[in-house]
């Protein structure tokens, strides 16, 4: 058992690397799939996180929680990217995510909610989420004394991220009408993104919210549950019937 989490700590960098790989040149016609290889980039990562045999310093601890999220947002935003070009290319391709009426990608790429800011979405997602890539191999690398600017310029920009990817959510799910899985992939990551440097910042004092802000928004874990957790109750309420159908 030694060996196997000394062997995922010494490699545990490449692991990302290899999900990214395997995401978007293997498994992008299965969505499945790629959620069954993020949920094991996920778990591993827990694996190195919680149950090491030595203490993980927090800034090392949050660069791996970055690399992992970034590189599932990366995926994520690279598929999406390939099934625009095809729909704009072929107006008969189906995405690979349109599983029923209401499990349906296509809907929601070819909407103008997908251009909002004049590119597709998925197009400035690759670029941001490679973004929090490079800032988490950055602390992984041995940069332990970024200034607070740096660090408030990373948390500005998740924090945009996650704003925008609420406004998406919204318009998707209530406007739209449809669930696109690869950008529900999207607002898990990125809200789990939020709660993780926002408590870090919060740890090392690079921003100050107040004694009460500072201690909720210390609770990372659980704020994070929580918001999956709303998720999936609007993601219920919004098609109750359907989803009752199935069983």
């Amino acid at each position: 058992m030694n060996l196997v989490q000394n062997s995922l700590i010494r490699y545990f960098w490449v692991l990302p690397v290899i999900y990214l790989f395997a995401a978007i040149f293997v498994l992008r016609n299965q969505v499945g799939y790629v959620y069954l290889a993020a949920s094991v980039l996920v778990a591993l990562t827990i694996v190195v996180q919680y149950y090491a045999l030595k203490p993980v310093k927090p800034d090392i601890r949050l660069a791996r929680w970055l690399t992992t999220l970034a590189a599932i947002g990366i995926s994520a935003s690279f598929i999406l990217s390939i099934e625009k070009i095809e729909l704009l290319t072929e107006p008969n391709h189906v995405a690979s995510c349109s599983l029923s009426p209401i499990v349906s990608c296509s809907p929601v790429i070819a909407s103008p909610q997908a251009s909002a800011l004049g590119l597709p979405n998925s197009f400035i997602g690759i670029f941001a989420y490679t973004a929090v890539f490079a800032a988490a191999m950055t602390i992984a690398a041995g940069a332990i004394k970024l200034k607070r600017a740096w660090w408030r310029a990373l948390l500005g920009g998740v924090v945009f991220g996650a704003g925008f990817a609420s406004w998406l959510f919204y318009q998707g799910v209530f406007e739209i009408g449809k669930l696109c899985l690869y950008c529900m992939l999207v607002w898990l990551v990125t809200f789990a993104m939020l709660w993780l440097t926002t408590a870090y910042c919060i740890e090392k004092k690079h921003i100050n919210l107040g004694t009460k802000l500072n201690k909720l928004l210390s609770h990372r874990a659980e704020l994070i549950a929580v918001t999956y957790v709303v998720i999936f109750i609007l993601l219920f309420q919004r098609w109750a019937d359907y989803w009752v159908s199935l069983l």
